[in-house]
């Protein structure tokens, strides 16, 4: 056989390789393009301190999510302005699924704190799901006189302002749920405003603070051993956690059915194809007997992460708390 009749078969043989290394490339290509959702760690921000009952809810949470997506979740705390530090972070993270929020009840306040602002700490994000309630209350230094509300009550009516209360900083919900407090009860308690939960509950604990609103959860082992007393507590019914505290509607109080909810959501924008596994990792993490005991002893109580409560959650607060936050002078606080 001569070179002029072995030219052909050997250009069809190098086009069959061209084609085919051609068609493996596109292969590849579509597959890497395709990745399944999350092929990598996922970041959930906690825009509180670290060591408060928002962070220990995230991260009992992101251990068993983690699991179920096959991707660890970190837990990262970007504290900071009521929420708004790592709210925005997230709001304004590439929409890909790898950087969440636990959001919660301070995104509805904060548009009446930070007035301005280019984005909407609500309609900025889409839900992953809703995760627990965190019951909010109102606590004494053991050593103070009020055993009851209604002493407490009378003690600010008889020298008003005379009384200050501590919370985890401005326009935060232990903030606003004694400003709530002072509203309904038509008393004048001076905020004192402090960086995290933390710090205000120490304060509580050493009488350099005579009052604070705090969450169950990081008010009630002190409750336990002595240092305080909780005198209310937020929401339609008692918490399991502490069932000999009456709630504030039990002693007169309205306005105060809600507590701290928190949820998991992502940057608006975020596909469907990324928000499918992860609403379907928290809704096999919330199913979890486990998770829900583990709350619990956190003073939280697990809610149903399904889309349409998110949205009713998110409804009923902004009609509860609108008239309220218009009504309160936040300036200086």
């Amino acid at each position: 056989m001569t070179s002029s009749t072995k030219t052909p078969k050997i250009h069809k043989t190098l086009s069959h390789l061209v084609h085919l290394t051609a068609g493996l490339a596109l292969g590849l290509a579509g597959s890497l393009a395709m990745a399944a959702f999350p092929d990598r760690p996922v970041k959930l921000v906690v825009p509180f301190p670290a060591g408060g009952s928002t962070d220990l809810v995230a991260r009992e949470v992101a251990l068993e999510m983690g699991q179920a997506l096959g991707q660890p979740i970190i837990v990262e705390n970007k504290p900071g302005a009521g929420s708004l530090i790592g709210s925005e972070l997230v709001a304004k993270s590439a929409p890909d699924g790898y950087t969440l929020l636990m959001a919660g009840l301070t995104n509805i306040f904060l548009p009446y704190v930070h007035k301005g602002l280019t984005w909407n700490p609500v309609d900025d994000f889409v839900p992953v799901g809703l995760v627990a309630d965190l019951p909010n209350v109102i606590a004494v230094n053991a050593k103070t006189p009020y055993q009851k509300l209604p002493e407490l009550i009378a003690a600010d009516k008889a020298k008003p302002g005379q009384l200050a209360f501590g919370s985890a900083g401005p326009s935060t919900p232990s903030h606003l749920v004694c400003e709530m407090i002072n509203h309904q009860a038509g008393i004048k308690m001076q905020h004192v405003p402090y960086k995290g939960n933390a710090p205000a509950v120490n304060d509580l604990i050493a009488g350099h603070i005579p009052v604070m609103c705090n969450n169950l959860g990081g008010t009630l082992p002190y409750m336990s051993s002595g240092q305080i007393r909780i005198l209310a507590q937020t929401g339609r019914t008692r918490s399991p956690s502490a069932p000999g505290v009456p709630t504030f509607a039990e002693l007169g109080l309205q306005g105060l059915d809600s507590g701290l909810w928190v949820g998991i959501v992502a940057p608006k924008g975020t596909s469907d194809a990324v928000m499918r596994p992860l609403r379907a990792a928290l809704a096999k993490t919330m199913a979890l007997p486990a998770v829900k005991d583990k709350l619990g002893k956190l003073g939280a109580a697990s809610l149903d992460p399904s889309l349409p409560a998110f949205g009713q959650r998110v409804a009923a607060d902004r009609k509860v708390w609108d008239p309220v936050l218009k009504r309160v002078d936040l300036k200086g606080n």
